[in-house]
């Protein structure tokens, strides 16, 4: 493929080593994760060399194009993702077609949610390594405000309130009367949002509960003072009846669950008790 000009980079760091990245970067790069070659409309494959480089290729009539994950080791098991484009944009088409895509930050929005998905899958991947029986299993992380000195149970319950308010009223109605979860109240000692806490300590709170659906763990912790993250897991009772509501709740789940680690990693800081 001729050498085309550069466009730009992103990159992001993901808490998983290299291998592990590199399969998560086949499940949300391509349709068959065993099959690099199944890559999106569009595109072709150009390379692919685990687990270090991913290179995609293309062209239509307003540009020629080509799109490249190369994958760094870091310390602490972790990997770097980087994402680089290279582009023309031959003639006054092209012309208007590079203000459309890259003028807009459509290009920008695409490659960095792109990256957060990779990192996410990543994170996914080994949470379901690490509980192989569950049937869904979702992480969503957010970095701490430095200086934080809350403990996870109470981020967590700053984070949903003490009061359900009205997006907390339906959340926990849908988990009660949807999901058939056995919930209590929706703030006491012993639960948050409904949800019976088994554990507690300064960097991790642990929420469970079940129903004749289904069972659900909720995991909130901290590691290593910099990312907080909400792990969801779920195991279903009877399976059709399970697989059928969660395919309705599950979307919901994916848009609040985000919100709720970010609150809980960024809300201010509680002052210390003398």
């Amino acid at each position: 493929m001729e050498r085309l000009p550069y466009i730009d980079e992103h990159a992001i760091s993901v808490d998983a080593n290299r291998e592990e990245t590199w399969s998560a970067l086949l499940r949300v790069m391509c349709r068959d994760p065993h099959e690099p070659a199944t890559v999106p409309f569009g595109f072709a494959l150009d390379e692919a060399r685990p687990p270090e480089r991913f290179a995609l290729k293309g062209r239509h009539p307003f540009a020629v194009y080509r799109w490249v994950f190369e994958l760094d080791a870091e310390p602490a098991q972790r990997t770097r993702v980087r994402a680089s484009t290279w582009a023309a944009f031959p003639g006054l088409p092209g012309t208007i077609y590079r203000a459309l895509v890259l003028g807009t930050g459509g290009h920008r929005i695409a490659v960095r949610w792109t990256l957060k998905h990779i990192a996410a899958q990543a994170i996914t991947e080994r949470a379901r390594a690490g509980d192989p029986e569950a049937d869904y299993v979702d992480v969503f992380e957010a970095p701490v405000q430095p200086g934080e000195t809350r403990s996870a149970e109470q981020a967590l319950r700053d984070a949903v309130g003490h009061r359900p308010g009205v997006g907390g009223s339906v959340v926990m109605w849908i988990h009660r009367h949807v999901l058939r979860f056995r919930l209590g109240p929706y703030s006491s000692p012993e639960h948050v949002t409904g949800w019976p806490i088994v554990r507690s300590d300064h960097d991790e709170i642990v929420l469970a509960t079940s129903g004749p659906l289904m069972d659900g763990r909720l995991t909130f912790r901290r590691r290593d003072g910099r990312r907080a993250s909400l792990t969801t897991r779920v195991h279903y009772r009877h399976k059709i009846a399970a697989r059928t509501v969660w395919a309705v709740v599950g979307p919901l789940h994916r848009v609040v669950a985000p919100q709720l680690v970010r609150r809980g990693a960024r809300r201010g800081r509680r002052a210390a008790v003398p």
